[in-house]
């Protein structure tokens, strides 16, 4: 699976990006703000997309909204993020398909999103 990740914390995005490509098996493809992240997101094919909601030059919530303004734009996202109000969790499964919280377990991220994907509903042409 080819996933773009946005993430600013160098750390998180360092251990995520081991995690997906090392344990996963997965091409990931990494930028650090939310203006970075939606002009990927609209100009190259990605099977997952995960947001970061507290980035610079755009927020997580901001990029998918944008993103999903387009009718062509049925990429799942999936938020991480250290956000954990129930407001917050419900804003991020009512823009995306889902939310992990952080910090989460690298040995166990892929299959958390497996879990995720496995809820989809959406159809892609």
């Amino acid at each position: 699976m080819h996933i773009l990740l946005a993430e600013d914390d160098i750390n998180i995005s360092t251990i995520a990006i081991m995690a997906l490509e090392q344990v996963g098996g997965h091409t990931v493809t990494h930028v650090d703000n939310g203006k970075d992240a939606l002009e990927q997101a609209l100009t190259e094919k990605y099977d997952l997309i995960i947001l970061d909601q507290m980035m610079p030059l755009m927020n997580g919530l901001t990029v998918c909204k944008e993103y999903r303004s387009l009718p062509t734009s049925c990429t799942p996202v999936i938020f991480l993020s250290a956000k954990c109000h129930e407001d917050e969790i419900n804003a991020f499964k009512n823009m995306g398909l889902g939310y992990i919280q952080k910090p989460f377990d690298p040995a166990t991220l892929s299959h958390m999103i497996d879990e995720i994907l496995a809820t989809q509903n959406e159809d892609c042409a």
